[in-house]
């Protein structure tokens, strides 16, 4: 859910980003700052913490989500210049199962993380893994998979993209297992929690 801890700069995704905020409860008390900026590589969106917060205690660091304005806003492969509005959805989501990534990390893990990510394509392989299973476990699954669709979608990007994106994240086919494992995993859950009720 959005808070007066989640500035929107990015205007012009509020309802994207407040619908994916929606799907994060443990984020409500983050400072998330969501703005356009050019992207320097071949990227669309990125999430990161701030970095001056990292000095500060875990409670009080800051992150933010960079958007291309361009290609979400100004895309000329859309008549209204606008990538559709679940495809946004799924890919904040993801970016915002990276923030959730990033919460339990001290701030000199966290540079780590930038530096081996920035360096390693098996770390990629590891981080764009655990921001995906966080958005499946938001139930973000059905953005997320339109996402995916559309990011592998040859009317929209070149093979090259498309071979980048099958070699460092996970597949439609993996994020769709993991959200099975999870609904089975939470109607478990509540079966077990049934029984304890009717063992008292």
């Amino acid at each position: 859910m959005r808070t007066d801890k989640h500035i929107i700069k990015a205007a012009d995704l509020e309802k994207e980003i407040e619908t994916a905020l929606a799907h994060y409860p443990e984020l409500k008390d983050r400072k998330i700052i969501f703005r356009f900026r050019v992207i320097e590589r071949k990227s669309f969106m990125l999430a990161q913490p701030r970095l001056r917060t990292l000095i500060l205690p875990r409670r009080w660091r800051q992150y933010e989500v960079i958007i291309s304005k361009n290609y979400f806003t100004k895309n000329k492969l859309f008549e209204d210049g606008r990538v559709p509005s679940d495809v946004v959805v799924g890919w904040i989501g993801h970016e915002l199962g990276h923030v959730a990534d990033y919460l339990p990390r001290s701030s000199v893990n966290l540079m780590w993380f930038g530096f081996m990510y920035s360096f390693y394509n098996s770390f990629i392989k590891k981080a764009e893994i655990s921001a995906d299973k966080n958005a499946v476990k938001a139930g973000l699954i059905d953005y997320l998979v339109v996402s995916k669709e559309f990011g592998r979608n040859p009317k929209y990007f070149p093979q090259d993209y498309i071979d980048k994106l099958n070699s460092l994240y996970p597949s439609i086919a993996d994020v769709k297992e993991w959200d099975r494992l999870h609904k089975l995993h939470q109607a478990e859950a509540v079966n077990e929690m049934k029984a304890d009720a009717m063992n008292e």
